[in-house]
């Protein structure tokens, strides 16, 4: 290939992708407003554009110190707590009071799990802003990940004092008090509604939780009315604390009604994952009169900000080959983690949906499609109250093919002392 043809092939390739390279790779003519993209491309998710765009601004403006703390915050956004960690000292060695590098050193911090030391930050921005409300609600929550309760509520009252309105403060105390609070006492009653064939259900449970060191410990006495027959089935639940990040379950219930099971085991192990997800297996066995159903269960959990996400298969193998299930929810959090909005979807037979528990074994292998829409809400003197309404498409045990419509409504309360 001849020079003058190594030139074109150069040429050809350069208009290719100049087009494609960011404005901001060339010179940044106004800096207050390339901030301002760097700032819409970082809260729009595109943390690797933005720094680049910081970068070109910087290299101008070496000491813009908005632009410098924008950078660190993406870095903390994506973990690297490092890198976030050497520009906010950038700016604090050359403005050690600088009020928004402090606060973003002590997120890092707190978001690294090194509470010590956002502690310590925490304490010398406040020692400079004594009546900035967001840095207090930081250095309250350096104290309450350090344990320090008596410092964490004098911090509160400090809020309090300064504005007796502020929402993040009152949540935080409801949360700490709630925490404390061990014990919790739960009623429940659900009815359902079928468009033909069956009369009415009527079900329902008390339950009382504990909570202990090693994990919850619940008890519930289940109680139903169908098909003209009332029964009780007593249960146990108990969440056990296994290592960090880990977590279990397990179930042992038993009863001599005919509408349940005669006797239900459940196992399953959690795992928290990076990245806001968690991810878990387990198994559930039910033993009816002249039968077992053995059910292999799981799940995967995506945590997104105020947003759960949530998707369980079921998986039910018989001698007459698999049914297989599938459940999906979506949960809006609001304040806390005891108000939210629930929004879910599935088809095939879940096997937790206590109702159609018999005691016959054949009814996992029947076909189903629901929707359901249920919430909590925190009330008053430690009450919670919640709702569901729930939507399914359900094929009969003695017809199959055939399909009923069920409507079920959900309510109950729980008291938290």
């Amino acid at each position: 290939m001849t020079g003058r043809q190594n030139n074109i092939v150069i040429i050809f390739f350069l208009a290719c992708i100049l087009p494609s390279i960011p404005a901001w790779s060339q010179n940044v003519e106004n800096v207050d407003r390339a901030f301002e993209q760097a700032r819409e491309l970082a809260f729009d998710g595109q943390r690797e554009d933005a720094r680049a765009l910081c970068d070109a601004i910087l290299e101008i403006s070496p000491d813009y110190h908005g632009v410098r703390i924008l950078k660190a915050r993406t870095y903390s956004w994506d973990r690297e707590y490092g890198n976030a960690r050497s520009e906010l000292q950038y700016v604090l060695e050359r403005d050690p009071r600088h009020r928004d590098a402090l606060s973003a050193l002590i997120d890092t911090e707190l978001w690294s799990e090194n509470y010590g030391e956002a502690l310590q930050i925490a304490r010398l921005a406040t020692g400079y802003y004594s009546l900035d409300e967001s840095l207090l609600i930081k250095l309250a929550t350096a104290y309450n990940y350090l344990d320090r309760q008596t410092e964490t509520l004098n911090v509160l009252n400090q809020i309090e004092s300064i504005n007796p309105s502020n929402r993040e403060a009152i949540s935080f105390r409801r949360s700490i008090q709630t925490a404390s609070q061990n014990y919790s006492f739960t009623a429940s009653f659900t009815n359902d509604s079928f468009s033909e064939v069956f009369d009415a259900w009527n079900t329902g449970y008390l339950q009382l939780s504990r909570g202990t060191p090693y994990g919850s410990v619940i008890g519930r006495v289940n109680l139903a009315n169908r098909f003209d027959v009332t029964g009780l089935q007593p249960e146990i639940d108990i969440y056990p604390s296994i290592a960090d990040g880990w977590y279990g379950y397990l179930n042992v219930g038993f009863t001599t009604s005919s509408i349940f099971p005669r006797s239900r085991y459940g196992a399953e192990i959690h795992r928290r994952l990076p990245w806001g997800m968690e991810a878990s297996a387990g198994v559930r066995h039910l033993r009816f009169t002249a039968s077992t159903v053995t059910i292999f269960t799981g799940s995967l959990t995506k945590y997104y900000g105020n947003w759960m996400f949530s998707g369980r298969p079921y998986i039910t193998p018989s001698d007459v080959g698999v049914s297989r299930s599938l459940s999906l929810l979506a949960r809006r959090y609001f304040n806390d983690a005891d108000n939210y909005l629930t929004v879910r979807g599935g088809f095939g037979f879940s096997p937790e949906e206590r109702t159609f528990q018999q005691d016959v074994g054949d009814i996992f292998l029947l076909q189903s499609r629901f929707v359901g829409i249920d919430g909590y809400k925190s009330l008053r003197f430690n009450f919670l109250l919640f709702l569901s309404a729930d939507l399914t498409r359900q094929e009969l045990r003695f017809d199959p093919g055939a399909y009923i419509s069920r409507l079920t409504f959900n309510t109950g309360f729980v008291y938290r002392f």
